[in-house]
């Protein structure tokens, strides 16, 4: 009977000028225990999923039906998905933009690379989550960790891995409210100007190339939007001050994790980042106001 433990980080998707293609692994958990068992039994979560519905469980039934689907095509032996029960130990917030349903779909794919004894190829990881998430901006540094830019092509997902300096400081603002991801995108223009899309190559880029070398001065420019947190800074009810505190109390830049409503603000200082989180907390008690690192190791069987 197999027990196995997986972490695995939450992620901040797009950086700002990095729409639906980049993402970085932070330093904030979810473990997933997996153990065989006579039947389904969920722990650890709500009520509401606990069953086949639960994201984990689907996508550990999604590799195990891809495993048969290659045993059929080489003519080997196809292997029935175990009954499991899992327990789920979460850090990371539900609905705000933290990546929470990727660490959930990679849980579920990692557990069954275990328990079919490691079948699967690294990219064929990252399709089988990106199936499941319907974009790697989330899945690929949540499986890979660190700092990474992916795209679709073909039907497949690509990426490519990029340094992060150690001593960068994420100040991460978790409101107490969410910002729903459908409503998200319908804000969002689906028509850009040429302009535009030269204005957010060029900034991703430089983006990039600010969280290699630690250029906060860079970074502070880099960050900057225009496709999407124009138009979903308003959805975010306390963005501007919560904005407005962060760069004030010294943050190098600003900008909004994945669809929201989280916040995060960047600066290599210590002693900055613990005066942002400070003038933060006051300013908003009732939100989480936490100082995180990046992940480089990206999920992992504990």
């Amino acid at each position: 009977m197999k027990k196995i433990k997986i972490r695995v980080p939450a992620t901040s998707a797009n950086l700002g000028p990095g729409y639906d293609c980049m993402g970085l692994a932070l330093g904030l958990y979810s473990d997933f225990t997996f153990e065989e068992s006579e039947s389904l039994i969920i722990e650890g979560c709500p009520e509401e999923f606990r069953n086949e519905d639960n994201l984990v469980v689907k996508a550990f039934k999604k590799a195990y039906e891809y495993y048969n689907e290659r045993a059929v095509s080489k003519g080997t032996s196809q292997i029935s998905a175990p009954a499991l029960k899992i327990m789920t130990e979460s850090a990371v917030p539900v609905a705000r933009g933290l990546g929470s349903s990727a660490t959930c779909t990679v849980a579920g794919v990692l557990a069954a690379q275990v328990f079919l004894d490691d079948p699967f190829t690294d990219p064929e990881l990252l399709m089988l989550c990106t199936e499941l998430e319907g974009h790697p901006d989330n899945a690929a540094p949540c499986l890979f960790g660190g700092l990474t830019a992916s795209f679709m092509e073909d039907g497949m997902p690509h990426l490519a891995s990029f340094d992060c300096r150690d001593d960068w400081k994420f100040v991460t603002v978790i409101p107490d409210y969410e910002v729903k991801t459908s409503e998200a995108r319908k804000v969002v223009k689906q028509d850009i100007k040429l302009s535009d899309g030269v204005y957010s190559v060029s900034h991703a880029l430089c983006m990039v190339k600010a969280l290699e070398t630690g250029d906060g001065s860079l970074l502070g420019y880099a960050c900057r939007d225009v496709l999407h947190e124009p138009y979903r800074r308003k959805l975010i009810k306390d963005y501007d001050k919560i904005r407005s505190v962060s760069l004030d109390s010294g943050a190098d830049a600003f900008f909004i994790s994945g669809s929201g409503s989280t916040m995060i603000a960047l600066t290599r200082n210590e002693e900055v980042a613990e005066n942002i989180r400070s003038a933060l907390c006051n300013a908003f008690p009732n939100f989480d106001i936490l100082i995180l690192g990046v992940c480089k190791e990206g999920a992992v069987v504990v």
